[in-house]
């Protein structure tokens, strides 16, 4: 039996679990609340108790009271879950914004799984195969990254952009997902920045921000990626870091300070920041307006929204894009559905994290909109993963697109 070092460390948040069930039946509409665990809506009929979080606290008690012991086919289990942080905005929730209830505080669902992964790990029937693979990947020398790719790669974009320089008070911290699956997203980044007369810097040996690392519970890997990484931007001497991923967002801003008990030297913003001072400050020159008016809808990343609370800044930016009717779609904001490409989910079990995005699709063209966009290149690749599954006349009626891309196509 596993110390459960970190679990034991949540046990009162795990016992504070009524059992209510509103983490995977909740409906109300007249909050926007339709349903809470994608796990457990894609499974279906196949799905049991244990497939949201209800269930999986009632494992949780059952382990802490030496009932259950950690093995790896619990962890097989354990890792089915995209750690969305859903079930928390439902969990002893009174629905209404002038009664808040304290009980409303007690349990944090995304650390009380990453405590659950934790031990897991020391225990050693976790990581899984290819969580196993990624932690390898991000400690080799030579790639720094969970795509297993060389890290001179991530900066291969750079050449094109001899404007951009080492050192700076404001830094790009480009992380992996983009410079190596998306890099025509970085280029329409610096489109923007170029014609808003915006200069940056970039450190060419940033390693990967260590999300990943974070989510599948190895935390103890992910503490030298932090310092490097700090170390890295104090020598851009940067006093603003923007990222355009919402991992690697939340990971600098939120997680770094806790794992290294010290407050950053610089401020951490999200792209959509950025990109909303330019709009107010009118710095970004639109073209013409076309005739024909785009209707946009957009996907809150959970990163993003959920984990950081930054809902409303996207929507300004989509808003003041010229051009453009804004749809919300039916789950918004605290209530979104999730991507299901979070908490390791894509890596181990893609089949799952694509059905998911799948349901996220249907309900963005039942919305009415014929965009869907969203500030997350692992949302973004893995919506347009599940997108390609689908048949064409599903794909005639809607597009996927990054936030950046949509206001660079506009100027």
């Amino acid at each position: 039996m596993s110390k459960l070092n970190h679990l034991k460390k949540e046990w009162k948040a795990v016992f504070s679990c009524m059992g209510c069930g509103d983490c995977g039946y909740a409906i109300r509409p007249a909050v926007g609340r339709y349903l809470t665990c994608p796990v457990k809506e894609v499974k279906g009929a196949e799905g049991f108790e244990i497939d949201f979080a209800r269930g999986r606290m009632n494992v949780l008690k059952s382990i802490l009271k030496g009932q259950i012991p950690l093995s790896r086919e619990l962890a097989e289990w354990a890792y089915q879950c995209s750690e969305c942080g859903n079930c928390t905005e439902v969990c002893h929730m009174s629905q209404n914004p002038y009664i808040i209830l304290p009980t409303s505080n007690w349990i944090d669902h995304v650390k009380v799984w990453e405590a659950l992964r934790k031990d897991l790990i020391e225990a050693g029937f976790a990581p899984l195969d290819r969580h196993e693979n990624l932690i390898d990947y991000m400690r080799d020398s030579k790639m720094k990254n969970p795509y297993g790719e060389d890290k001179t790669k991530k900066i291969e974009w750079t050449e094109e952009f001899p404007e951009i320089r080492e050192r700076g008070e404001f830094m790009f911290f480009g992380g992996c997902t983009i410079p190596l699956r998306q890099v025509d997203t970085l280029k329409n980044m610096m489109k923007i920045l170029n014609a808003a007369g915006i200069k940056i810097a970039i450190s060419k040996d940033e390693w990967c921000c260590g999300s990943i690392g974070l989510r599948i519970g190895d935390g103890n890997s992910v503490i030298d990626m932090a310092k490097h990484n700090v170390e890295e931007i104090r020598k851009t001497e940067a006093k603003i870091v923007f990222t355009a991923c919402a991992g690697c967002y939340r990971t600098l801003k939120k997680d770094y300070p806790e794992l290294l008990e010290e407050d950053l030297p610089f401020e951490v913003k999200h792209i959509t920041e950025i990109l909303i001072d330019m709009l107010n400050k009118n710095k970004i020159p639109f073209k013409a307006e076309e005739s024909e008016t785009l209707k946009v809808t957009y996907h809150d990343p959970c990163h993003l929204g959920r984990h950081m609370n930054l809902y409303e800044i996207p929507r300004e930016v989509i808003s003041k894009i010229p051009g453009i009717e804004f749809i919300e779609m039916k789950r918004n904001r605290k209530n979104a559905w999730c991507c299901g490409a979070g908490g390791g989910v894509k890596s181990q079990f893609a089949d799952l994290a694509v059905e998911i995005s799948k349901e996220r699709i249907m309900e963005a063209i039942e919305s009415g909109a014929n965009v869907l966009t969203t500030s997350c290149p692992f949302c973004i690749g893995n919506l347009k993963d599940a997108y390609e599954e689908m048949s064409p006349e599903i794909q005639q009626k809607i597009k996927l697109i990054d936030i950046i891309d949509l206001l660079a196509s506009k100027i």
